[in-house]
């Protein structure tokens, strides 16, 4: 190994590195099972709270006329990802309608994102139950082939003992 190769070490250290914070977590989940609709909607969650606060401080840092309390900020891009809108808190300023529209997009995409994941679970799991129950008929069919098999290889046993005990020998 050279001296510029990671090691495993290395890399299990920056995985759980990248573990510590809540988005780091999320996102592990959702690697190691993206199927899952909880790791799903973890991650989901988790990055719109990370919209949250890294919207809130932008508009907070570069709107302190309008949001001059952090709080106030949070709640701005809270309501507005959310896509309530209260509108006792809206941007005059470009920057403000500019993270505004931005936090918008992203709050219609996490609602739609959302209904298609639980959608999904729905029919994942009633096409399971289906499954099972298709799986269950295919065995009772098998099952009923095997035994008509079974009776039919054993009349050709008996037919074939009376072809041959019904025929001279030849020897």
């Amino acid at each position: 190994m050279t001296g510029s190769e990671p090691s495993a070490s290395d890399g299990a250290a920056a995985a759980s590195g990248s573990r510590r914070t809540p988005l780091g977590r999320a996102k592990a989940r959702f690697v190691t099972d993206p199927a899952s609709t909880r790791n799903a909607i973890l991650l989901i969650v988790a990055v719109d709270l990370g919209i949250v606060l890294v919207g809130g401080l932008v508009i907070w840092f570069f709107d302190r006329q309008e949001y001059e309390h952090l709080g106030e900020a949070f709640w701005y891009t809270l309501q507005t990802i959310t896509t309530v809108g209260y509108g006792d808190v809206t941007p005059s300023q470009p920057i403000g309608r500019f993270v505004g529209a931005a936090i918008m997009l992203l709050g219609i995409a996490f609602l739609s994102i959302l209904t298609a994941t639980i959608t999904s679970s729905f029919i994942d799991a009633r096409q399971a139950a289906r499954r099972v129950v298709q799986d269950s008929d295919a065995r009772a069919d098998r099952a009923r082939l095997e035994a008509r098999f079974d009776a039919m290889d054993d009349r050709f046993d008996r037919l074939e003992e009376l072809v041959r005990v019904g025929r001279p020998n030849d020897g």
